[in-house]
């Protein structure tokens, strides 16, 4: 009886050092862990103390410049167009599809191509080249940051709506151009819509 006991007793000794020995095995990488998170925290903070802040000297200049004066005079591009553009927003009113309409003073993107001018809707075209241009000047983001899905004709032969979407697709627009001769497309107007339907 006496050896079962003791048995017992060094089986239970042995449980209880084992179990020991493994908690110490856990508690040095813990107290090391904790030690360096200490270090590379307190660092930085140490670092910014030392750093004395720079100071700059800034001159005080002042230019007058004289206020622009505002004329009542529209730009001519957008004057001309400006009945075919509000007859297209009337009949848009009700289109649920349509986020946003604007209309901004915009110019003519320059043209290297010569009259007459024949619309061209094949994307190796310069008048392709030329419509992105526009496009890209109306809604203002860089050619890098759009696609064009499709080129529908417009409310004539010289007229041309361009569907685009943004790379990430989290912004849609129908740009409405117009040829003006001798100068090139000319952004008239720029509708915001949920989805591309053409």
């Amino acid at each position: 009886m006496s050896s079962i006991e003791t048995n017992r007793r060094v089986q239970k000794l042995r449980s209880v050092r084992r179990g020991n020995y493994f908690y110490r095995l856990l508690l040095i990488p813990l107290l090391f862990g904790i030690i360096y998170l200490g270090i590379k925290i307190a660092l930085p903070i140490i670092k910014q103390e030392k750093m004395e802040p720079k100071t700059a000297k800034a001159e005080l200049t002042t230019s007058v410049q004289e206020p622009k004066q505002m004329t009542d005079i529209p730009n001519p591009y957008q004057a001309k167009y400006r009945e075919k553009v509000n007859e297209i927003i009337r009949d848009s009113v009700n289109d649920e599809n349509i986020i946003e309409s604007t209309v901004k003073e915009w110019k003519p993107n320059i043209t290297k191509q010569i009259e007459p001018h024949i619309v061209r809707y094949s994307y190796k075209s310069q008048d392709f080249y030329e419509m992105e241009e526009a496009v890209s000047k109306a809604t203002s983001l860089t050619k890098e940051d759009f696609s064009v899905w499709h080129l529908g004709k417009g409310y004539d032969l010289q007229s041309i709506k361009v569907y685009i979407a943004t790379n990430d697709l989290s912004y849609k627009y129908v740009v409405y151009l117009h040829w003006v001769e001798k100068e090139g497309w000319l952004p008239i107007l720029v509708q915001e819509v949920k989805a591309l339907k053409y």
